[in-house]
């Protein structure tokens, strides 16, 4: 995901916000104060940044609305879009000035309604949510397997952990020659297997 930030000035708070909690959920992010650089040539790093980006994120308001400059970049990340169906645009309101007819099809966030940037950036990226899902269901099924399994079982699975059938076969195999026991465990849906000493 590389996400370029179309903001007037006005909005800059804002937009520099958003942009730095993206980056810290490791998002690439192109932002005009942080990639043009005095003496470039802003043109020509607007168009840079819009040319790599496959995220167009509109800060959108009354000062947005009256822009040039983002009336310019929303109309040539459109234009690329037709091109490409799978870039996106985001309209993130600012306040309650109606989104311009091109824009307003696609899912954005209302900050004027109470909405906080944390929220836009984890539903953007899904990384904080997925990570909190995920901490989650694998404590659940450390309990539940703790709880289910026998207490010398030394392959406590419940389930498959990769297509999660409850097919599973256990077996054991014996090396006398080194007077070890071997535990096996094979999935009989998918194939997965595991074994231990």
């Amino acid at each position: 995901m590389k996400v370029f930030v179309s903001h007037n000035k006005a909005d800059k708070a804002t937009a520099r916000a958003l942009a730095t909690l993206l980056v810290e959920q490791g998002i690439d992010v192109w932002f005009d104060e942080w990639e043009i650089e005095p003496g470039q040539s802003i043109v020509g790093g607007i168009e840079e940044g819009l040319t790599r980006s496959n995220v167009f994120v509109l800060v959108w308001s009354g000062n947005a609305q009256k822009s040039n400059w983002v009336g310019a970049e929303l109309r040539a990340f459109i234009r690329k879009r037709i091109d490409d169906a799978g870039l996106r645009i985001i309209p993130l309101m600012a306040d309650g000035t109606e989104l311009p007819a091109l824009v307003a099809d696609y899912r954005g966030f209302d900050l004027s309604s109470g909405m906080k940037l944390e929220e836009v950036v984890a539903a953007m990226t899904g990384h904080p949510r997925d990570v909190e899902v995920a901490k989650t269901l694998q404590r659940k099924l450390i309990e539940l397997t703790r709880r289910n399994a026998h207490e010398r079982d030394p392959l406590p699975h419940l389930v498959c952990p990769s297509c999660g059938s409850e097919k599973l076969k256990r077996g054991s195999a014996t090396d006398y020659a080194h007077d070890d026991t071997y535990y096996t465990i094979e999935c009989q849906e998918c194939g997965w297997g595991d074994w231990t000493q």
